[in-house]
Order: C-alpha cells, then structure tokens, then sequence
C-alpha cells in the first residue's frame, strides 16, 4: 500500500466544517434585514453535507479586515471545527483583502492549492488566462485546515469537488499525526 493510501485510510471520517462568505453587499443587505442570496456560501454547505461531513457554523461578513478576522477567529476558537472555506475576497480590487489579512495568521501556506486551483481554472474555456486573477489558497493554523475562495459559484464548486473534498481527511491527518 502506497503511503498516500495509508494515510486516506486512516484520515478522520468525520471532519466539521465552518463556512464564512466575505461580502460587502450581502453584508449590508443582512443587516437591513433584507433577504440574501449567498450561492457560493450555499453552495459550499451543500457539497460539504452531500459528502458526509457536517457543518458547524456559517458567519458572512463584509470586506472589513477586523469583521474578516473576528469571523476566522471565532471558527478557530470552536473545538469542534476542523476545517474552515471561506468564499470571496481573494482578487484585486481594492476591496478584496481576505488573503492578506487570513495569511499573516497562519502557520503555514499550502501553496501547491493555489497553484492546482488556478490550474484548474485555466483549462476552463470560460476562465483561461483569468485564472491568475484569483490569490485563491490554503493554510494551516494550529490543527485546522483554512480554504481562501473566490466568490464565484463555478470557483468554489470547482474547488470544493476536485480539491478539498478529495484531500481534506489526508491533509487533516497529516497535520495532526506526531510520530509518523
């Protein structure tokens, strides 16, 4: 048996999810008591209960870094939640602070995501060289796994379904394991 086999097999079955969507616009519209659409957000609560793990928390916040921080540190903080994706935020407009703000809190960058995400992205007719927009990526703080998403829809599906989906039990048991 291949080491990486091993170690799927012997990932945690059960993973918690916490979900945060940074959104200016959505946002203000909660706080006015209006209704809200969060697909991406949506979207990523639905494939993370589609593929058995359970979702514990879900918090949208505006594109403020102290609300973007407050946000991952409150999920940090729940003993119950193993892996944190959060959707938006992570272009290039002046807006977009997720990644700076998220990044200078972790232990460690997993910098091959980012790298596989925008590979992905590429080959999609509809994104090609757009795909280098995205400062999509992930990390580790502590024990817990962080996913930093764009906000579109496609992105997070595709990130969700061919990326952390598939490795998160792996990753998880890789930064939890002591003497391997």
């Amino acid at each position: 048996m291949h080491a990486h086999e091993k170690h799927r097999e012997m990932a945690p079955k059960e993973i918690n999810f916490y979900v945060i969507t940074i959104s200016t616009s959505r946002y203000e519209k909660m706080m006015k008591k209006e209704p809200v659409v969060d697909e991406s957000g949506d979207v990523i609560k639905q494939l993370i209960i589609e593929a058995g793990y359970t979702l514990v928390g879900y918090s949208l916040v505006p594109d403020n870094k102290l609300k973007i921080l407050r946000a991952f540190l409150d999920a940090l903080e729940n003993e119950k939640v193993d892996v944190i994706v959060s959707t938006g935020g992570t272009g290039y407009t002046p807006t977009d602070m997720t990644v700076e703000t998220i990044r200078k809190i972790m232990d460690r960058e997993i910098e091959g995501f980012g790298d596989v995400f925008r590979s992905l992205s590429y080959n999609d007719p509809k994104v090609r060289a757009a795909a280098y927009l995205s400062k999509a990526t992930a990390g580790i703080i502590g024990d817990k796994v962080v996913y930093l998403l764009p906000g579109s829809p496609d992105a997070v599906r595709l990130a969700m379904k061919e990326l952390i989906l598939p490795e998160v039990g792996h990753l998880l048991y890789l930064i939890r394991s002591e003497n391997r």
